[in-house]
């Protein structure tokens, strides 16, 4: 007959090795059956540590037999002959390359570049200039380089030529290229470009420099049920591309899933792809086995057929581990056990791990890693289908299931041998759709939910349903909306001028936040507790916003305040945030240079507003002459040195600059000095009501957009209502939010508003950031488990969702967010018509490179001190 043998261990030679059989294996390895399979193991072997074991199997289906790897059994006869290369040698020839248990390869031979892959900085390769290691593997080296031509950071991955010379080394890694270059998905690694110069062959890739999921889980831990889950909802996105084009990836765990800086994932690595529409893939043995053992499908361990079905295993498997900061199975003591667990073994149950992991998400991974192929989601769609009502359902918004509604229907298997109808009570049992959601931690919102009771069609959802949710017996048969919250209120503060020159733009901010925290308690509150605003009046005054913070932190108790507008209110209540060691979450854009840890930022900073709209200006509208007006505080202050640096790198020229006092009306005098120098454009930070009286000044001297164009930073869709649109018709915004953006999730945000508020209303980006920012924090007192304050301010660091303007996220090193800039030309009907947009969210940069961190520190010193310690001008006498 023919056995199977698999080497563990090192690359050993053979007169080191022994062969357990499978009696002996079963003994060994407490009475796990090995079948046909004898394994070879170092002679020292007893209960190797998975750590230092590599796994390489061949089947007995294999076309490519030889006595060394596939040995002709007669009862007991020896294996191995004389004159036989050595097993490992044999297998190294064959394989190319041995897999480690943890999923890192090495190559069996050294080559100069990888003994010294520091040699590779400094060098042109093409045309790249290669500036930096980022890591050596088996299949060669991986490098940053930049593209001189374009002005592009590039990722590129080497094989070196002696590892070319080797033509299955060759061909997978070219494979790799080709099979991901085919791709073209926001959710997978952009192939630019296969290249070779002399021996050395290298694929061009974009370069992702936020680290991999299973880095976070080294360094941190398990991420959080949200975020976990988040991450998993895009793999599928980027797997499901993959799938559509022909190709399995075979290799899906944490360390293939890339995140950028703004933390959208890349799932990289198509190195072990497997092409299911055609036989032109062939780059291994059939029937060997390659993966990482703790993420593998049975399938694969089996050495089975493997269709798309083998990724959604290894993706369930994933999320266990996002969840727990585990791999599944990783008590296992040899890695035979680890086979023998996916095979045989009851699926894991993150909960057990993690106790604070809803039911739902083990539901899910039940489902996604169930042993047979056919019992498992059937496509990445459908299995994403169910996480994005759990990740709903995380962040609070009520909704029902697509397997309850009978939205989705199953689609048919993938084309494959191994495929069959399967049983149906054991995918009841599974319930995919029966994920949930208010089951899942909203037990910890206090919210309730029955399931209506759904059939089998497409869902798989039964009568065993009630069981597999913990109910105890049959979901009623109606859907009861999820009960009122009760116990003591958590209070926020909402802090904003609703009188004074600032309130036309702060008090719609307040209704934004209203509306946020009445659908909050509307899907059950926060931690089972409603959410009360106490709503303060600021006055447009720095001082009076100081005492009503202080006054809401120690007389009303409130957990966060969500307020301010103009920096010079901030700085004035940020000393009283850090001496009580408090929050605030402030929602406008600024000027930068500052940083407190008592502060989240959901504005945007000058590389997301400033900086960009005065690079379109220059690039795209050819504009030259600037001439910038603001008012007189710390905002237009910095932000006009911000401007000055920026246009000074340009070479663009400044005809002309002016401040008026916050709520001055006298604006004739910078209206004639505009006339006078002929300006290409002006850059506006005028704030409050002042703007009436200068776009008034302007028409009046003949300045339209037609012939100076004003490019504004504070002006919003609400304070166009106060001005003259059909003449202010063709000028200029920049921010990170309109209202014309085009998106379903913009169009519920504004549905909702108008419902409550009336049709006539607008919504601004102030507005916007607050409404976001609200749910930010809730999904932060949620994983927090607490409304303690400093609790709440560490979980709000790296929340993320996606805002009505787009992916949005707070950076965890800066408590800044992750914003996309746009630029928006006024119309006749008081919109702006996003004419801009940025590809991808910036990182926030509060800091311009322009200048020192101290030199920034030292002109904000400057002014404050020429001020007499405030942060505006002195009133005009």
């Amino acid at each position: 007959m023919w056995v199977q043998l698999i080497l563990c261990g090192p690359d050993v030679a053979v007169e080191e090795l022994s062969i357990v059989s499978p009696a002996a294996f079963a003994q060994a390895n407490g009475g796990i059956s090995a079948k046909n399979r004898f394994w070879v193991f170092p002679k020292q072997y007893s209960k190797l540590s998975l750590d230092s074991l590599y796994c390489v199997v061949a089947h007995p289906k294999s076309k490519h037999r030889s006595r060394s790897t596939m040995v002709e059994k007669d009862n007991d006869s020896d294996p191995f002959q004389d004159g036989e290369p050595s097993l490992s040698q044999h297998l190294s020839n064959e394989f190319g390359e041995t897999m480690d248990i943890s999923g890192e390869t090495t190559a069996n031979s050294e080559t100069p570049s990888r003994a010294n892959p520091r040699a590779w900085v400094g060098r042109r390769l093409g045309k790249y200039q290669i500036t930096e290691l980022l890591g050596v593997g088996g299949m060669g080296v991986v490098l940053k380089g930049h593209d001189v031509s374009i002005e592009r950071d590039v990722a590129i991955k080497v094989l070196p030529g002696e590892l070319s010379a080797n033509k299955q080394s060759l061909d997978r890694f070219l494979e790799e290229a080709r099979s991901a270059g085919k791709l073209n998905h926001p959710n997978t690694v952009t192939i630019f470009e296969i290249a070779q110069e002399g021996e050395d062959h290298f694929l061009v890739m974009e370069v992702v420099s936020g680290g991999s999921a299973d880095d976070h889980i080294y360094k941190s831990g398990a991420y959080s049920t949200s975020e976990a889950t988040r991450i998993v909802i895009e793999s599928c996105r980027g797997l499901a591309a993959a799938h559509k084009s022909g190709l399995v990836h075979r290799d899906v765990k944490p360390a293939n899933l890339l995140l950028t800086e703004d933390g959208t994932v890349k799932v990289s690595d198509f190195g072990l792809a497997k092409r299911t529409q055609s036989e032109s893939l062939q780059l291994t043995q059939e029937g060997q086995v390659l993966g990482t053992p703790y993420y593998m499908s049975p399938e694969q361990w089996e050495s089975g057929d493997v269709d798309a079905r083998s990724d959604i295993y290894s993706l369930g498997a994933t999320y266990y581990g996002l969840l727990t900061g585990k791999s599944p199975f990783q008590e296992s003591g040899s890695v035979a056990q680890v086979m023998y667990a996916h095979c045989h073994a009851s699926r894991p149950d993150p909960s057990e791990v993690n106790p604070r992991v809803p039911e739902a998400c083990g539901q899910i991974i039940m489902k996604a890693m169930a042993t047979k192929p056919e019992e498992r989601y059937q496509s990445m769609e459908e299995m994403e289908k169910d996480l994005n009502s759990l990740y709903a359902a995380l962040s609070g918004v009520g909704i029902t299931l697509p397997s309850q509604s009978g939205s989705f229907t199953k689609p048919p298997s993938p084309s494959t041998n191994s495929a069959s109808s399967g049983s149906n009570s054991h995918r009841n049992l599974l319930v995919p759709g029966a994920i949930v959601l208010l089951l899942l931690g909203l037990a910890s919102v206090g919210g309730y939910l029955w399931l209506r009771n759904g059939s089998d069609a497409g869902s798989g959802l039964g009568s065993s349903a009630a069981a597999a949710l913990g109910t105890g017996g049959q979901p009623d048969p109606s859907l009861v909306a999820i009960a009122a919250p009760t116990g003591e209120p958590i209070k926020v503060g909402i802090l904003h001028s609703l009188t004074g020159t600032m309130s036309d733009s702060e008090s719609p901010v307040v209704d934004a936040a209203l509306l946020a925290i009445e659908q909050l308690n509307r899907d059950g509150g926060l931690l089972g507790r409603p959410v009360e605003a106490v709503v303060a009046d600021g006055r447009s005054d720095s001082e009076t916003f100081a005492s009503e913070a202080e006054r809401l932190i120690v007389e009303e108790n409130v957990c966060t305040v969500f307020g301010c507008w103009t920096s010079a209110s901030r700085k004035t209540v940020v000393p009283v945030f850090e001496e009580f060691d408090h929050l605030l979450v402030y929602p406008v854009q600024y000027e930068g240079v500052e940083e407190s840890p008592n502060v989240i930022y959901t504005g945007a900073t000058p590389n997301q507003q400033i900086i960009p709209a005065v690079k379109w200006a220059y690039a795209f509208e050819g504009k030259r002459k600037f001439f910038l007006i603001g008012s007189d505080y710390v905002f237009p202050r910095m932000a006009h040195e911000i401007i000055k640096d920026q246009l000074n790198e340009l070479g663009a020229e400044i005809v002309g600059e002016q401040f008026l006092a916050l709520g001055s009306r006298d604006v004739q005098a910078a209206v004639d000095q505009i006339i006078e120098t002929k300006p290409d454009v002006i850059l506006n930070l005028i704030n409050g009501d002042s703007n009436q009286a200068f776009f008034s000044a302007l028409r009046k001297g003949g300045i339209t957009p037609a012939a100076v164009p004003t490019i504004s930073f504070s002006i919003d869709e609400e304070e166009l209502r106060h001005l003259d649109t059909e003449t202010m018709a063709g000028d200029y915004a920049a921010w990170t939010y309109f209202q014309s953006i085009d998106s379903p999730e913009n169009a519920e945000f504004i549905s909702k508003f108008h419902k409550k508020f009336g049709p006539q209303r607008l919504v601004t980006d102030p507005m916007e950031a607050t409404y976001f920012g609200i749910q930010l924090w809730a999904a932060a007192v949620r994983d927090a488990g607490t409304t303690e304050t400093k609790d709440i301010r560490r979980s709000m660091r790296n929340q993320r969702m996606l805002a009505p303007e787009g992916n949005v996220r707070i950076d965890p090193t800066t408590q800044h967010t992750f914003k996309t800039p746009r630029i928006g030309q006024v119309t006749k009907e008081g919109q702006f018509k996003i004419v801009w947009t940025a590809t991808s969210p910036e990182k926030p940069i509060p800091y311009p490179a322009t200048r020192t961190a101290e030199e920034w520190r030292a002109i904000l010193h400057d002014l404050y001190a020429g001020w007499g310690d405030h942060w505006e001008a002195p009133p005009e006498k």
